[in-house]
């Protein structure tokens, strides 16, 4: 279950079941590899941190759920996202909702 308010005094709010392909356990460090002239590589390990993190939610929605989905977009900027046993705070990046299942991208800000 995902659960999703704004960061801000509201009563709008939202409880979803993600489905198997929402990506929410995914992390990854900050590394690049770059060639050099000599034809070998370099690589920079920069480490980790939460805000590296994009949570990738998809679950079917109702018409009302979809209705305080939009008006939350529109109108929120950071949001308080729980995803079973962890807190996070998010900004909404992108949302397509083809045939009635949503394609939620949240950047993890803090």
């Amino acid at each position: 279950m995902v659960s999703i308010t704004p960061q801000v005094s509201s009563t709008y709010h939202l409880i979803l079941k993600e489905e198997d392909k929402s990506e929410l356990k995914t992390i990854s460090r900050r590394v690049s590899r770059r060639a050099t002239l000599d034809q070998s590589s370099v690589t920079t390990d920069s480490g980790y941190t939460e805000t590296d993190r994009t949570l990738k939610v998809k679950a079917k929605l109702k018409e009302a759920e979809w209705d305080i989905l939009q008006y939350m977009l529109e109108n929120y900027s950071r949001w308080n996202v729980s995803t079973g046993g962890e807190f996070f705070s998010c900004a909404p990046e992108r949302c397509k909702a083809p045939g009635g299942i949503i394609d939620l991208t949240l950047l993890v800000t803090e």
